[in-house]
């Protein structure tokens, strides 16, 4: 990998999780400079990037002319699939390298069109359900409940309603609309069972499975009749095996040779129902489950520096996947969200002595003092992410056990707002 020392590189979005990216780049000797329209407070990243701009993502003619008059060397985006197609356009623009092209993009994160190259590759998806806003009572009379209604176009869990008769599904389909800038809405059959993240890197070409998570959700209680938010991700998933067995990685290869796609990382969540599998979410980009954390525990490969070397050369290098990657991990991991309950946080006690616990190794905050929080179904409601490390699941219920202890978020009535069991996860992990 070549030194990139000096060199400029344009971030687009400076969300908490894109903190990541500004303390790898600056690592790697690199200069950072993050954008959007937020103020620092409201845009984590740019309090610790070496500069900082106030201009939209949006806004490509602003941002060509920035990198230009800057001599910016290369932009990049990742974790939110919003901003994608407008960094692919700027980059477009000034000839630099992007992972994806924005069609490829609209293929991948249209919930819509995702569902249909899946079909077209053999890979199992729920059934859709044709409707409208005119709500026909021909297409209402196919639909067999309970089904999901989602905007084709959002992310983060967004105006995805889960609906039991008819008239929620009328309700949910209104909620999803809402949210869609297309103004469209699939909707498709609520399976239940496991949910699992499969996270692929590809690396000229070639597709490498480098991690796969069992993802518990909350109860249904905690919901409000909203898609259940995930409370963390467990590494190894416990469908390792099956995935192989069922041919998955092939039948995904396939789909990505389809799509031309050539280096980037792209997320897919299923539903394992009746021993299969069941895809009903795609991404070309690096999530928030921050994978590419325990693959450099694991394996020693840094996912993220090969993304930021690639934006900056157009080489996706520095590690050989074929050799390095491999998803059957000997430690176990957990990504840890700590969801709140509805209320506006008053008191913050405890955090301290969770970055203390020997097996947390990253703690990534999302919420503070004074923040209201709302029963949204989203990633809204995660007030941290804590990465965990350890060596048996046993190990790993204890310290989620420890989390839970020291952690204190009370509301204005001194109610804890915190959503974390441990009992109920040590379940779900077992």
């Amino acid at each position: 990998m070549q030194s990139l020392k000096g060199k400029k590189l344009l971030i687009l979005g400076g969300p908490a999780l894109a903190c990541d990216i500004v303390e790898k780049a600056r690592e790697m000797g690199v200069y950072t400079i993050v954008t959007d329209w937020y103020e620092p407070d409201k845009s984590p990243a740019k309090l610790i990037a070496d500069e900082y701009a106030m201009i939209s993502i949006s806004d490509v003619d602003s941002l060509e002319h920035f990198v230009k008059e800057k001599e910016i060397d290369g932009v990049f985006t990742q974790y939110t699939d919003s901003y994608l197609p407008y960094c692919s356009k700027l980059a477009s623009r000034l000839g630099y390298p992007f992972c994806a092209s924005e069609n490829q993009l609209d293929i991948i994160s249209n919930k819509d069109k995702s569902k249909n190259i899946c079909i077209k590759h053999g890979i199992p998806v729920p059934q859709r359900y044709k409707l409208d806003s005119n709500f026909s009572q021909e297409d209402l009379d196919k639909v067999s409940y309970p089904v999901l209604t989602k905007p084709v176009d959002s992310s983060g869990q967004r105006g995805i309603v889960i609906c039991n008769d008819e008239e929620e599904l009328k309700k949910g389909f209104l909620v999803s609309l809402n949210y869609s800038e297309s103004k469209k809405v699939l909707v498709e059959k609520y399976l239940k069972g496991d949910y699992v993240v499969f996270c692929f890197t590809i690396q000229d070409g070639h597709l490498s499975l480098s991690a796969m998570a069992d993802k518990p959700v909350v109860d249904e209680q905690y919901s409000n009749g909203l898609v259940r938010l995930p409370e963390g991700y467990i590494l190894p998933s416990k469908y390792l095996d099956l995935y192989y067995e069922k041919k998955l990685h092939e039948k995904f290869q396939a789909l990505v040779n389809d799509l031309g796609l050539k280096n980037g990382s792209m997320g897919v969540e299923a539903i394992v129902n009746s021993n299969e599998f069941y895809i009903f979410e795609m991404q070309y980009r690096l999530g928030g489950m921050k994978h590419h954390d325990f693959v450099l525990q694991e394996n020693a490969v840094d996912i993220m520096k090969m993304h930021i070397h690639y934006a900056l050369t157009g080489q996706f290098a520095g590690w050989n996947l074929k050799k390095l990657d491999n998803p059957y991990y000997k430690n176990i991991y957990c990504l840890l969200n700590l969801l709140l309950n509805k209320g506006k946080i008053k008191t913050i006690e405890g955090i301290d002595k969770i970055k203390r616990i020997p097996e947390v190794y990253k703690y990534l905050q999302m919420h503070n003092i004074g923040d209201k929080i709302e029963i949204s179904g989203t990633v809204m409601q995660i007030f941290a992410k804590v990465s965990i490390k350890s060596k048996s699941k046993k190990s790993l219920i204890q310290t989620i056990k420890s989390i839970q202890e020291n952690l204190k978020i009370l509301d204005e009535q001194g109610n804890s707002m915190l959503l974390l069991d441990y009992r109920e996860m040590e379940k779900k992990i077992k």
